[in-house]
């Protein structure tokens, strides 16, 4: 599982990431390049088995010119000449499989060579291949040589008239294979290195424009993306600093044009209720002052709406506790707060809200609760409250005739009626304005409805710790 957990965090990251994924592409290119080079670099080059063959030769001639038995004073000048160590063993004092060590030997240029078995790694057959015939004593039998290794270091074995001679180099062995191995991989690490540190610089114009994205959703315009040389991401950071400042150029035309239109509204609806005022008492005058209430309200309610629309808002959180909350929407209900039956208790958590928009919210809900209960005599919603981990959910239970479920989804659009509630006073925006409310707390507005047994709204928030 942890395997399967770190793959699938690999896969997203490379799909989520440009600069690791042009960093993976770059490593896997280094890493397949450093190895071909290495292993072209250490391939045997051409006529390499043939110069194994000469060499074998040239040995056999040697030790041949040393004589049956070896002329010692012969072996010490040209071991001494080619820089060599030697050890001479009879056939009987070499190598023995059962005690796993050599015998006695027949005469040894060094006390401690050879140190460990032979490992060979070519036969006679292989100078027969290249067309190298190895010489023969004097009854015809062929001088066996071999090329192998001694403790990883370069040996060859000949064996001539029931003597066995070891050649091994008397200097230093050369960085091996695994030196080399440890080299590439250092090289891979620092260019892997090396390459994250450019290309991180080198992008980093996407990574502050992926931050700026950031604030910009969460509502500031007023930052500006830093301007980095003159390349393509260059002008594409300008570009998103000039669309950030159009798009504020944008939105405050458009509430300055919803302000200024609300207040040619407001104007003549106020001498409409000065005039109302001074109409003497009619049956017609109470309706004509709910019609003028009614649009003001409309229009106070558009206002809201667009704003709270605004991904661009920022809300004016502060901390308050779920109870002080409560004890403020009750007062927004003087005459019904006998109609509205808290029946869980109130969880004493704190919220993190813009307190103005969140008590609106809840309002709305109980308005929308108390209007529609009086529909089947109900003279009360209740509240229920539950805590889970660190969401609080706040249900207000309606006793209406309930909502049929095709008509749920569209509960939350801009002035929609249900048809059958029309009679009911109101403007179709109330919940609207709920669910905007609630999103722009990072919450949730849940809706259940049971057609012909009234309905229950949910909001979801989380709380502050």
């Amino acid at each position: 599982m942890p395997l399967q957990n770190k793959n699938k965090s690999f896969i997203k990251r490379f799909g989520n990431s440009l600069i690791f994924k042009i960093t993976t592409y770059m490593v896997v290119f280094t890493s397949i390049l450093i190895t071909i080079l290495f292993q072209y670099l250490n391939q045997p080059f051409t006529g390499e088995g043939e110069l194994e063959a000469q060499e074998a030769y040239l040995y056999s001639q040697m030790v041949e010119s040393w004589g049956t038995p070896p002329d010692l004073a012969l072996v010490k000048a040209d071991i001494t000449n080619i820089n060599l160590n030697c050890a001479i063993f009879t056939i009987d004092q070499d190598w023995n499989y059962d005690t796993n060590q050599y015998g006695t030997p027949y005469w040894t240029s060094a006390i401690n060579f050879p140190d460990s078995i032979f490992s060979p790694w070519t036969y006679y057959e292989d100078f027969a291949d290249e067309g190298i015939t190895l010489p023969t004593n004097n009854i015809g039998d062929t001088t066996f040589v071999q090329l192998g290794l001694i403790d990883q270091t370069n040996a060859t074995s000949v064996t001539y008239n029931n003597y066995v001679y070891y050649f091994g180099s008397n200097s230093p062995p050369p960085p091996g294979e695994e030196l080399d191995w440890v080299l590439s991989i250092v090289a891979i690490i620092m260019l892997i290195i090396i390459l994250y540190i450019s290309l991180r610089n080198f992008l980093s114009p996407v990574l502050l424009m992926k931050q700026r994205v950031y604030e910009f959703e969460n509502g500031d315009l007023d930052s500006t993306i830093p301007i980095n040389g003159q390349d393509e991401l260059a002008s594409l950071a300008k570009s998103v600093n000039k669309m950030t400042e159009n798009i504020k150029i944008l939105l405050n035309q458009k509430q300055m044009l919803l302000l200024d239109v609300s207040h040619e509204l407001r104007t003549p609806l106020a001498r409409m209720q000065l005039l109302v005022a001074m109409i003497p008492e009619h049956k017609n005058t109470i309706k004509l002052k709910e019609e003028i209430v009614l649009l003001e309200g409309i229009i106070s309610n558009l206002l809201l709406s667009d704003k709270l629309s605004t991904p661009y808002t920022d809300l004016q959180l502060s901390k308050i506790s779920m109870p002080r909350l409560m004890d403020k929407v009750k007062e927004m209900f003087p005459d019904n707060d006998n109609k509205i039956k808290i029946i869980t208790e109130i969880p004493n958590v704190t919220l993190e809200v813009d307190e103005l928009k969140m008590m609106l919210a809840i309002r709305n809900l109980l308005d929308n609760a108390l209007k529609y209960s009086e529909y089947n005599n109900e003279k009360q919603c209740e509240i229920y409250f539950k805590t889970n981990s660190n969401i609080l959910s706040i249900s207000i239970k309606d006793f209406g005739r309930g909502i049929k479920k095709n008509e749920i989804p569209k509960l939350t659009d801009p002035f929609y009626r249900v048809e059958k509630e029309k009679n009911v006073k109101g403007f179709g925006i109330g919940l609207t304005i709920v669910k905007k409310v609630i999103e722009a707390h990072k919450g949730k507005l849940i809706i259940e409805s049971e057609y012909g047994k009234g309905s229950v709204f949910t909001l979801q928030i989380n709380i502050y710790k």
